[in-house]
């Protein structure tokens, strides 16, 4: 298992449902007959990762002996939560314009390489600016979409990497009342050999990420929060974590994706939509923090989940006594 990638993950408040989906061990039939004792919650459809390899670092875990789940625990103290590297703002746009102002003429922000590029379409600012509660603040306006199918593309000053720390990019949407749901944001690397990460809201609200499910908008006329994650890169590839609308303390994520081969580069920042679609927030950096106001668990908390699973182990091991004295008799 791959120490670097299991410390990515976040939300683990699901301790027995994780082990289960990216352990893998070689049990025998006995200890399988133990495993149906102490591993309560059987759930099928916790047992597969969409859009996954079989044959990737994540596997189907089989039943384990308590030694294994001992030696698993004492690994999860020694990775602990989440890695937090040193906040880095990379970009920004909050689209401070003025009313109406057409989107090829916008060139303000941080961290861009030249102004808006209108592909298709007629995008201009429009106040208000969008905001949400575990959002950091807003300034400016936001993108209206005017009419019609609209698209535009704005590059990156340097391509951003996820070489060396996590890549977290947050942004925000809404659907003004009247207009039908559809918009699309893309990150575009500059290998043509890995795909584009795509977040797409389609008609009647649901939410995909490189189309696998990720849940649902909150509605027309209400903002949505979108926030992803790109795990530092390691031998394995790139995990991609999407939380749609998170709370106060990010739980676990709305969608994941695996993208195998070498680190991102990011180039560009692409965005398509119908007409009536707004987008607002555009925030780049290397920590939450930079991105979004929701907290990450805290430390102690990962402390006392795993040391209460530690309590299990004496019970694990007496269980496994009796039924070996049982088979013996």
């Amino acid at each position: 298992m791959d120490k670097e990638l299991f410390g990515k993950l976040p939300g683990l408040s699901r301790p027995f449902e994780f082990w289960k989906t990216v352990c893998h061990s070689d049990a025998n039939n006995h200890e399988q007959q133990l495993a149906d004792e102490f591993w309560p919650m059987q759930n099928p459809a916790l047992n597969q990762i969409p859009y996954m390899k079989k044959n990737s670092i994540f596997h189907t875990a089989r039943r384990t002996s308590p030694y294994r789940l001992a030696a698993a625990l004492a690994l999860c103290f020694a990775i602990g939560p989440a890695r937090e590297t040193a906040a880095s703002i990379l970009a920004y746009e909050g689209f401070n314009y003025a009313v109406n102002q057409p989107l090829p003429t916008m060139a303000l922000g941080t961290g861009w390489g030249g102004p808006w590029t209108q592909i298709s379409g007629a995008m201009v600012g429009q106040p208000p600016t969008l905001s949400y509660p575990t959002a950091l603040p807003s300034t400016g306006e936001a993108l209206l979409n005017g009419g019609g199918l609209g698209s535009a593309s704005r590059p990156f000053l340097t391509p951003l990497s996820n070489a060396g720390s996590d890549l977290w990019i947050s942004f925000q949407e809404l659907t003004a009342i009247g207009a039908v749901p559809s918009a699309s944001v893309e990150l575009q690397p500059t290998s043509p050999s890995l795909p584009d990460i795509a977040v797409d809201k389609v008609p009647g609200g649901a939410i995909t990420l490189n189309g696998l499910p990720a849940g649902f908008s909150a509605g027309v006329g209400n903002v949505d929060f979108f926030v992803l994650q790109l795990a530092q890169w390691n031998a394995g590839g790139t995990l991609v974590n999407l939380f749609v609308d998170p709370g106060a303390v990010l739980g676990p994520p709305t969608a994941s994706l695996l993208l195998p081969g070498s680190a991102l580069q990011l180039q560009q920042f692409y965005y398509q939509s119908n007409a009536g679609e707004e987008l607002d927030e555009i925030r780049v950096g290397t920590t939450l923090q930079d991105v979004a106001a929701a907290a990450v668990p805290e430390p102690s908390t990962f402390t006392m989940l795993v040391g209460g699973l530690l309590l299990l182990l004496p019970f694990a091991a007496r269980t496994r006594r009796l039924l070996r004295k049982s088979s013996g008799a």
